[in-house]
């Protein structure tokens, strides 16, 4: 069942992540009901949904690919930088 949500709701079975207003989501009749009943979600088709969910965001590869030019040191417990420049 396809259900869009009326409200941040979060649905453990369906996401780890909160569902957000609008949002569009399956989850299984039991649980479809049982959120149609308490107001915080509408039955929607199918095939609506596919269109309805946000595209996800491009990657850029080269923000990936691009290190920092000097690496932070690295802080051992007491606090002391560990790592040393090496030429």
């Amino acid at each position: 069942m396809f259900l869009q949500a009326l409200d941040t709701i979060h649905v453990s079975s369906v996401s780890s992540d909160n569902i957000i207003t609008g949002q569009t989501f399956e989850i299984d009749d039991l649980g479809g009901r049982s959120l149609i009943e308490r107001g915080l979600a509408i039955e929607v088709d199918g095939a609506a949904t596919a269109k309805a969910e946000p595209a996800p965001a491009p990657v850029d590869d080269a923000l990936e690919a691009a290190e920092p030019a000097e690496k932070p040191p690295i802080a051992n417990k007491a606090g002391a930088h560990t790592r040393k420049k090496v030429a």
